[in-house]
């Protein structure tokens, strides 16, 4: 069968959380049936040649997709694809990938470079720059406009003078803090050279998650609404509406039953899945067994029963 692009995420997220599954609890998987629609997908998995697994996956992103997006994504997935690269790539909130070349042929080349995380992630790298310019020789503060926005404590008390720092086109810093720190070393070093009035750039790295993938193919994972008040308010929203929708799911006969939440955020930490789904009606997610969120490539449980519960944790008769 010929592939259909842009991709469905939730069989690429589904894939994902079966490999933290599989690893988790030391068993074999194999998915006998699943079905989405783009937002909910249903499957039941064999764990172990001998238990049922009866799961949902939740894919908050759709309600978040507009056609320039649709259209990025088919775009990313078919070069990358042509590439012969499986992966997730997490694009961080807001972000807009490129849709053309000489852009996809770049990404494409970021994503075979990209360095390995201890978790088992990867770090897809490219360059990007930041603007600094004075607009002030009093204070000793710089106001970021963009991804470095959460961390304008870090320059108080430290420059010469008030500053405004353009980091519109950085999205996500690295994950090391050895270099966090160091770009923050050159934007101070920055700050206090002679022509500090004029508009300085500063040459970074905007570093994206990426997953490898089993089965040949490329998803791209996000979302292009920024992260606001508003926004979250929409994750709440949509959330209770498709845990809604996935209730039929309870009434099936399974030794056990999954539910995964795929969600959009620049770094997983960061999430909001988790405190959206605590906010809400226990009695929405209470009837699962396992419960866990994906976002920024991390696969995190929040409900999971404590060793040797579930039918497949225990040990073997011997």
């Amino acid at each position: 069968m010929a592939a259909v692009y842009p991709s469905d995420p939730a069989d690429a997220a589904f894939q994902l959380f079966l490999g933290w599954f599989g690893s988790h609890y030391a068993r074999s998987t194999k998915v006998e049936s699943s079905q989405s629609d783009q937002q909910i997908l249903r499957a039941r998995v064999t764990v172990g040649r001998k238990w049922s697994l009866d799961a949902v996956l939740v894919n908050t992103l759709a309600a978040d997709a507009d056609l320039p997006w649709e259209a990025a994504r088919a775009a990313i997935e078919q070069r990358l694809d042509q590439a012969g690269l499986a992966v997730a790539l997490w694009a961080p909130r807001g972000a807009r990938p490129p849709s053309s070349e000489p852009g996809l042929s770049e990404l494409a080349f970021a994503i075979e470079s990209a360095t390995p995380l201890p978790d088992g992630r990867k770090e897809m790298r490219h360059t990007v720059s930041l603007y600094l310019r004075r607009t002030s020789t009093t204070g000793s503060v710089v106001t970021i406009l963009g991804g470095m926005s959460a961390f304008w404590a870090q320059f108080t008390s430290r420059v010469p003078g008030s500053y405004l720092l353009n980091s519109a086109e950085l999205f996500r810093l690295p994950a090391a803090a050895e270099e966090r720190a160091e770009l923050a070393e050159r934007i101070v070093l920055a700050a206090g050279q002679p022509l500090a009035d004029e508009s300085q750039t500063i040459r970074t790295d905007d570093a994206w998650t990426v997953n490898d993938l089993p089965g040949g193919r490329s998803t791209l994972f996000g979302s292009p609404k920024p992260d606001t008040d508003e926004q979250s308010a929409a994750l709440r929203r949509n959330l209770r509406k498709l845990l809604r929708e996935a209730a039929p799911a309870l009434e099936s006969r399974a030794d056990a039953r999954a539910l995964i939440v795929v969600g959009a955020a620049t770094y997983a930490q960061e999430e909001k899945l988790t405190w959206a789904l605590r906010g809400m009606d226990p009695s929405l997610y209470g009837g699962y067994d396992l419960l866990a969120v994906i976002a920024d490539g991390v696969v995190k449980p929040l409900l999971q029963p404590g060793r040797s519960t579930l039918p497949w944790d225990a040990p073997l008769p011997s």
